[in-house]
């Protein structure tokens, strides 16, 4: 493995000057930035951006636990925040809990572990448990599509209930009177938001509510 000394001896420098140019935490000549940048492609030397993280408290690195990373709604998900933290200098450790809890919680512990600077978090269903650890450790967090009664965080959330009337009046307003509602699982607030924004419309329109007509997924 190639050290932090073997950069120092192929650049004709010291290895604290060499720490310097990684770290960013002293002036250095621009040719001397070039030298060690030089012996550092050269050798193939990567820092030990672990330990630089403990030593600066920063890593760059954002994690993300999602429940499914093959459902196609959280895959754009993912594309639009790893685009948006890319920009940012920021790498994104994704981690799929396949609606596991034992596995969401594995995934916090080891984003923890490796010092990201925060997490996002789309939880495995209404259990707050794994966003409580963080915020109780200060570990900055940002919840999408789930709201978690007792836990104060960042959220983030499509308005359900406006969805579900919207497109119940658009079917309504098309004439159908036979109209079915496909939402998540029942002890999602976001599910029973888009059935009741459902029902309300039904009953503008004087449609009676059918419990068989509407399906919940997992």
């Amino acid at each position: 493995m190639v050290t932090m000394r073997d950069v120092a001896e192929r650049a004709g420098v010291s290895t604290s000057t060499v720490s310097h140019v990684i770290n960013e935490t002293r002036y250095v000549s621009e040719d001397v930035q070039a030298r060690v940048r030089a012996a550092m492609d050269d050798l193939g030397y990567q820092p030990n951006t672990l330990a630089r993280s403990l030593r600066v408290k920063h890593s760059n690195t954002l994690g993300m636990i999602v429940p499914d990373v093959g459902n196609p709604f959280f895959a754009e998900i993912v594309r639009a925040i790893e685009d948006v933290a890319f920009q940012a200098g920021y790498s994104v450790f994704l981690c799929n809990s396949e609606g596991d809890l034992e596995k969401e919680r594995v995934f916090t512990n080891s984003l923890v572990e490796r010092q990201v600077d925060g997490i996002v978090f789309v939880a495995a269903g209404a259990n707050p448990e794994q966003v409580r650890r963080l915020v109780d450790h200060e570990v900055p967090v940002v919840v999408i599509d789930r709201e978690l009664p007792g836990v104060d965080v960042d959220v983030v959330l499509a308005d359900n209930l406006a969805g579900g009337k919207l497109a119940t009046m658009h079917l309504c307003e098309l004439g159908h009177r036979r109209i079915a509602c496909v939402t998540g699982p029942s002890e999602l607030t976001l599910s029973a938001q888009r059935v009741i924004g459902y029902r309300e419309v039904l009953q503008a329109y004087g449609i009676p509510y059918d419990e068989h007509l509407v399906v919940r997924c997992i």
